[in-house]
């Protein structure tokens, strides 16, 4: 019988401590400045995870239109209390306090420890400033650059989404710098990136397509790879016309103008277009089943 209350009153307990991004379908900043800070204290003071990161935030930083000014103290009461309810964005204020000295002592060991805490959660922010702390380090905070830790943000932050770290990994793995050579791979975090219609991973993938690296050489996607690329791609693409037959250079600005129709995302290179093909009747463009 005891064995069953312990068990019922864990379970009960349990969403509590649970961990939890809190606002992630939800606009924070504006969640933050439209509050009603009283009827926030009421459900902080209750137990409400959302309102204690709100109004801990709130007097962190001071929100001057409802009449609130700044009190450290009473900011970090409140977002401890939160964080100890497991919200990410709690943990994730308290690592900024702590990282740049807010109101305390900067503390390298509380800095890492709550960004973590945050970012092992799928906060974003938090899985940058990790990113950034371990690539750089971190002299006031005597934290060295650490190449391990940072390769593991690298990754989490490729997998979330982030096309800067999609790119670097693929030239990581290009170059063997960290990791195993593996063109593959590399090929793979690069078109991720080209898919989020990234431009600089598109003038990337037009030299994979050029030179038939891990995949066939196709002068026509090169092309229309350093054409929604831009810039530094415009020599590039300049080159690999001179290679294409006028068929081949249509179809590529073809493939350009769909993509970008298809993205509502428009080159400036578009409007230097000798014509605008008829792109209405073609399949949408999937690179990446090919």
């Amino acid at each position: 019988m005891i064995k069953l209350v312990l068990a019922a009153i864990l379970l009960a307990l349990s969403p509590l401590a649970q961990a939890q991004v809190v606002f992630q379908d939800e606009d924070a900043v504006r969640a933050f400045s439209t509050q009603d800070i009283e009827e926030n204290l009421i459900k902080a003071e209750e137990g409400d995870v959302r309102a204690q990161v709100l109004v801990g935030a709130a007097y962190l930083y001071g929100l001057a239109e409802k009449g609130i000014e700044a009190d450290h103290e009473k900011g970090l009461y409140w977002l401890a209390e939160a964080a100890s309810q497991g919200a990410a964005e709690a943990h994730y204020e308290l690592g900024r306090i702590h990282c740049q000295g807010l109101g305390v002592d900067k503390d390298n060991v509380r800095c890492e420890e709550h960004l973590n805490d945050a970012a092992e959660q799928g906060l974003r922010s938090a899985m940058i400033d990790l990113l950034v702390l371990y690539q750089d380090g971190d002299s006031e905070l005597d934290i060295e650059p650490d190449e391990e830790k940072y390769l593991y943000w690298l990754v989490k932050t490729a997998e979330d989404g982030l096309t800067m770290s999609m790119e670097n990994l693929a030239i990581r793995y290009r170059q063997g710098r960290g990791v195993e050579r593996d063109l593959e791979k590399s090929f793979e975090w690069i078109m991720r990136a080209v898919e989020l219609d990234e431009l600089s991973a598109q003038r990337m993938a037009g030299e994979y397509y050029q030179k038939g690296m891990v995949v066939e050489q196709d002068l026509v996607k090169a092309y229309m790879m350093y054409d929604l690329g831009g810039g530094p791609g415009i020599e590039a693409k300049q080159a690999v016309a001179e290679r294409m037959t006028e068929e081949q250079i249509q179809e590529a600005i073809a493939l350009s103008w769909q993509w970008q129709l298809e993205r509502n995302s428009y080159r400036p290179s578009s409007n230097g277009y000798r014509y605008q093909p008829d792109v209405s009747d073609r399949e949408p463009i999937s690179l990446t089943s090919d």
